[in-house]
């Protein structure tokens, strides 16, 4: 595998991507490590042991575990998080000395949060998961916008909008001819998955409305990615008739985030 790794470590899913192999797994994980009387190996299976602590992830969290979570929000830049890139490493890259990029809401997209989550992560780390011990010595991190990162897979130049709507985040972004466009870009600090009662045409009015009160036109080329795109594709072209999915849209971040590192690393 390349040393390469672009990683979106979601609130839902973790995305994996070498350019060559895409994966994906749950990024539940609890802390609350027990002895099992019967033991599971599926593929997102995970017994990890970290820093003095100990627990689950993935399948296995979401199976066996009652405290079982994924932290949701506006930034990565906290210990779960953390988490969710070792265990990609851990499992899905074979070089230790990965070169690695990760994703972070636009709203935080800052350079003290950035400046955070690059010293949280590019450190040597000493991960054991499913019994396998591992020295994992992440030597460069890059940090990239989600969501208008994504707008780079989309061809052709002009405004591009994108709207990635996630489990914890909905990013709001704005490409003029391939460049990020800040004035239009921003973040609304809800998701598919903290919202309490709101339904999905709701939501979707709630996601439009801030959408043109952020500069945003009828007839722009809007394109949907993250895991509600095909849900809320159909409410949204009620406000722009003209939105469409990217294709495979749970996967957009993480594969754009890759053309972004190849072009940090080379």
């Amino acid at each position: 595998m390349s040393s390469i790794v672009a990683i979106d470590a979601g609130g839902s899913t973790t995305k994996v991507y070498d350019g060559v192999q895409l994966r994906q797994f749950p990024s539940t994980i609890s802390y609350d490590w027990r002895e099992r009387n019967m033991e599971s190996n599926g593929p997102y299976d995970f017994e990890w042991t970290y820093n003095g602590e100990r627990g689950f992830a993935g399948t296995l969290a979401q199976r066996e575990s009652d405290c079982a979570d994924s932290q949701k929000g506006d930034t990565k830049a906290h210990p779960e998080a953390l988490l969710r890139v070792l265990l990609a490493l851990h499992q899905f890259c074979t070089a230790p000395a990965p070169q690695i990029i990760v994703g972070q809401p636009i709203k935080t997209h800052t350079p003290g949060e950035k400046g955070a989550i690059k010293q949280m992560l590019q450190a040597r780390h000493d991960i054991t998961v499913n019994g396998q011990r591992r020295i994992i010595v992440i030597q460069r991190c890059e940090v990239a916008a989600e969501g208008v990162s994504a707008g780079l897979l989309v061809p052709g130049g002009g405004v591009v909008r994108v709207l990635d709507i996630g489990s914890g985040t909905v990013n709001f972004g704005t490409l003029i001819d391939r460049q990020f466009n800040d004035l239009g870009s921003f973040t609304l600090s809800k998701g598919l998955e903290t919202l309490r009662a709101a339904g999905p045409l709701a939501f979707a009015r709630q996601i439009a409305r801030k959408a043109i009160a952020g500069g945003w036109k009828r007839d722009d080329r809007v394109y949907l990615c993250g895991g509600g795109a095909e849900a809320l594709l159909g409410f949204l072209q009620q406000y722009f008739p003209a939105a469409e999915v990217i294709p495979d849209p749970v996967t957009a971040n993480v594969r754009a985030f890759y053309m972004i590192a190849r072009k940090f690393y080379g």
